[in-house]
């Protein structure tokens, strides 16, 4: 007589699951047995028809009444053992491998009865393969542990003609009843209590994934063999530190986790059996769950320090480890659709991996241990003293190469753990680190860009340089006005308060042909903002516009005010221009209220805008729109690049920038060759064009620039959609190193969530450094610093924070400097860095960075708010944000 069991709690959660997605091979757990020696099939046969009848679990089936799941254990004469012949095959091994890893990828639904699937491969005359396919929710993975045990008993006594009822597996009712009884017990409440106080903090959910987005039902796994000195040496290490060999594995991924993530409260996944007792542990069955094991680890934690954390932490955890997941992560304040683990799942398979079956022997082979949520490692004993390493991650959260790797690099690492000094820090725990990403070395004659820009006008004054609302100028009027106003300025710092167009770009040349630099001032801007950024810059001349001599003259203080007019100077006087002389000052938001100024050397503007010239191809024939604001390091290169080459600048005003419609009709009307744009405003004139049914033709167009924003993947397959054989350039870069650093050639449609930022450009190294400045491996994310030509000089006025973010360049030259970025990327396969997000509270507000700090600090300015007290006062200078951010 059968009799209706309720599903333990762990197959609830299955139940749960699987009614949400329908079905899928996710749930299925794998091994096989690789079977050496002279196998009697037919006493196999019965032992395993004995395994079935004993293995409660094996023979449940599913049932739902009234909505209420549960399970009933019925007979199954025949447990449908296929026996295939493989011996026929070219290579039988392979073909029986491939055959096991094949019948892991086809679901069950729950349903089905039996729920798992059985196959001996004949893959030789004294060898096979036994394949167990079964669903989770029948059974976890420390009861194939038990399977393999008994199975090998059974045919021990089949073969000698003994009884098999001696070691006879208990019934199931048993662990259901087990779980029950727990969950009214004294001890349940302990549990309970504990986990509560365990995570009021709410610590973050740790992934070695850097990609956001669903997860994938599948998942890729690697494997590999970690050798027997290395093993052996694990082992040494757990004796000497008082602590299981399992620990100082754990203890490891806790500290490769650290160093792949930065995250320095670490959280791992721990599986753990949730039975107590020998009697609970001799039952087959799906009881297991899985619980957070949390550890501090920072460069600076000692290895023998992990160890002896991490032991004292499993030992409490293993004490609590019976109270279910779910109800963990519910006081965690974590949602039930949240599937997210909380951390790598860490799974030391306690399993002998060599057994005896009669006279022959063993070797336990996993395949599989269920549902890969996010990343598993699954670490067994190896035959010959080894340990068997398997890594799986989710197919939606990893590439296959991404898997490959972390299974490499963390063996790898764990050789490094082991042989490292037990009091030494973790940092000097390494594993294979990776080159710079360098871009292309060029040797230039480093020539400025006046000197550039006068060559260009004396091999044709009467092109067109610059087009503006006014018209257009040519080359031999502009350097003519340039070199007329130079005579009015000095070596020192230039203020420019013009609109955009060739009256400004006449400033910039004037600045840099009298030997000194420019800092751009935004006329839309605050006036105290323009007062603040003026006083702060030290300038000593003032160029300003007619329409705003009378606020230059107002703002100016000690600078010397200049008016721009149209006079000419056709005797060009020589320009002192060594490529370490500042060439402009621009601000950027400051996280403590006020802007930075950052500076910019003369070799930096001329290798950034050499770096435009090459990959974009820029010649005379091309036509560049200047659209940035002033104030925006985009708009050196816009302004210039072309000018360096006998090119066209077609300056837009604010407002036509800011509206698509008007900026790519012109770009259509003026036969615009290059384009730069954010991909806000990209969005926007996509969605423009989608609703009015139609897009604006741009048959000169070559590039189309996107930068100062993340680029979505969909932008690009719209964009291409639309324009397909016409590129786009995602640019990246800070204004600290010369505007852009990298280039991406994005020719179709992107892989993932965004395109990559790409590759250096000319003269520059880029370093991706862990928290301790050492190289992160290719596909591992971590932080960006930039090296080589285009760094500049730091910060105006400013040696304290300079030094917190130009630092020595370990991998340079005496004297040489990086610049940290706060950016964090990953560099791929192909060479090509991503960025993923920043360290800090900065932001982009259509390209434009913003420090939060900044605007924290103007808002506490403001009387009666924060520490302004009411009485309060004028804010400090420089300290507003832009109108319109």
């Amino acid at each position: 007589m059968t009799h209706r069991l309720p599903l333990s709690a762990g197959q609830l959660d299955i139940w749960f699951d699987e009614k949400l997605s329908g079905g899928t091979s996710a749930y299925n757990t794998a091994g096989y047995l690789d079977i050496r020696g002279p196998l009697d099939v037919e006493v196999f046969r019965a032992a395993v028809a004995r395994l079935v009848v004993e293995s409660e679990c094996m023979r449940a089936r599913f049932t739902e009444v009234d909505g209420e799941p549960g399970q009933v254990v019925e007979p199954l004469p025949d447990p449908g053992l296929r026996v295939l012949d493989l011996r026929g095959e070219a290579d039988p091994e392979r073909a029986g491998r491939d055959w096991v890893r094949a019948d892991l990828d086809v679901p069950f639904a729950l349903g089905d009865f039996p729920l798992f699937r059985l196959a001996l491969l004949r893959v030789g005359d004294e060898r096979a393969f036994f394949s167990l396919c079964i669903h989770h929710f029948l059974c976890d993975g420390y009861t194939q542990v038990v399977f393999w045990r008994r199975l090998g008993e059974l045919y021990e006594a089949l073969l000698a003609g003994r009884s098999v009822d001696d070691g006879r597996l208990p019934p199931l009712a048993e662990l259901i009843a087990a779980e029950a009884a727990y969950g009214g017990s004294g001890q349940a409440e302990r549990d309970r209590k504990f986990w509560d106080r365990r995570f009021t903090d709410a610590p973050e959910l740790v992934s070695l994934s850097h990609r956001d987005g669903p997860r994938a039902q599948g998942f890729v796994r690697h494997s590999a063999v970690v050798p027997e000195s290395t093993a052996r040496l694990v082992r040494a290490i757990a004796v000497e530190a008082k602590v299981t060999w399992p620990t100082v594995v754990t203890a490891a991924m806790a500290a490769y986790t650290q160093r792949m993530t930065g995250v320095r409260d670490v959280l791992l996944t721990l599986p753990v059996t949730a039975r107590v007792g020998a009697r609970m542990r001799a039952i087959p069955g799906m009881v297991a769950n899985t619980v957070p094991l949390r550890l501090a680890v920072g460069p600076a934690t000692s290895r023998a320090g992990l160890l002896a954390d991490t032991s004292r932490e499993v030992t409490r955890v293993l004490r609590h480890q019976r109270h279910r997941v779910s109800r963990i992560r519910g006081a965690m304040g974590l949602r039930s659709d949240d599937r997210r683990p909380f951390g790598p799942l860490v799974n030391i398979l306690p399993q002998e991996t060599e057994l005896k079956l009669g006279p022959c022997v063993m070797t336990v082979n996993n395949l599989s241990t269920g549902l890969v949520d996010d990343f598993e490692a699954t670490v067994v004993d190896a035959p010959g003293g080894g340990l068997e390493l398997h890594m799986s991650g989710n197919a939606g959260l990893y590439e296959d190469d991404e898997v490959a790797g972390h299974v490499t690099r963390f063996a790898a690492y764990l050789e490094e753990f082991v042989r490292v000094a037990p009091d030494a820090a973790l940092s000097r725990v390494d594993f294979a680190g990776t080159d710079a990403v360098i871009g292309p070395v060029r040797e230039d004659d480093h020539t400025g860009v006046v000197e550039r820009v006068r060559a260009v006008a004396a091999a044709t004054p009467d092109a067109v340089a610059v087009v503006d609302g006014s018209g257009p100028v040519t080359y031999g009027e502009l350097v003519a006005r340039a070199n007329a106003l130079s005579h009015e300025l000095d070596a020192g710092l230039t203020a420019v308060l013009a609109e955009p167009g060739a009256g400004f770009v006449t400033a910039v040349l004037a600045a840099l042909g009298a030997g000194g630099a420019y800092v751009p001032l935004d006329v839309r801007a605050p006036v105290a903002r323009i007062a603040g950024l003026l006083a702060d810059s030290g300038a000593t001349h003032l160029v300003a516009d007619p329409a705003h001599s009378a606020l230059a003259a107002e703002l100016a203080g000690a600078a010397r005010v200049v008016v721009l007019d149209d006079a000419e100077d056709h005797e060009l006087s020589p320009v002192s221009d060594a490529a370490d002389d500042l060439a402009y000052v621009i601000f950027t938001s400051g996280s403590t209220g006020r802007p930075k100024g950052a500076m910019v050397h003369r070799g930096g503007l001329v290798n950034h805008l050499l770096a435009k010239v090459e990959d974009l191809g820029l010649t005379a024939a091309d036509t560049v729109v200047q659209n940035a604001p002033v104030t925006f390091d985009v708009s050196v290169w816009q302004m210039l690049a072309p000018l360096v080459v006998g090119g066209r600048v077609r300056v837009v005003g604010a407002a036509g920038a800011a509206d698509p419609d008007t900026l790519f009709g012109l770009a259509a009307a003026e036969g615009v060759t290059v384009l730069e744009v954010v991909p806000s405003l990209l969005r926007a004139a996509l969605d423009a064009w989608d609703a009015a049914g139609g897009a604006v033709p741009l048959p000169g167009l070559r590039h189309l620039v996107v930068t100062g924003e993340v680029l979505p993947a969909d932008l690009c397959a719209r964009w291409f959609d639309r324009y397909p054989g016409l590129p786009l350039v995602n640019a990246y870069g800070p204004t600290e190193c010369s505007d852009d650093v990298t280039h991406a050639l994005i020719t179709g449609p992107v892989a993932g969530p965004r395109a990559p930022i790409g590759r250096a450009v000319r003269n520059t190294r880029l370093h991706v450094l862990g928290d301790d400045l050492r190289p992160m491996p290719q596909g591992v994310p971590g932080e960006l610093y930039v090296a080589g030509a285009g760094v500049g000089h730091g910060y105006l006025g400013d040696p304290g924070r300079t030094a917190t973010t130009f630092l020595p360049d370990p991998f340079g030259g005496p004297g040489d400097r990086m610049y940290r970025t706060g950016d964090r990327v990953v560099r791929h396969a192909d060479g090509q860095l991503e960025f993923l997000e920043r360290r800090d509270s900065q932001v982009k507000i259509r390209g434009h960075r913003i420090e939060l700090g900044e605007v924290e600090a103007a808002v506490r300015a403001v009387p009666g708010v924060g520490g302004g007290g009411g009485g309060g006062g004028a804010p400090p200078a420089g300290a507003q944000p832009q109108v319109g951010v």
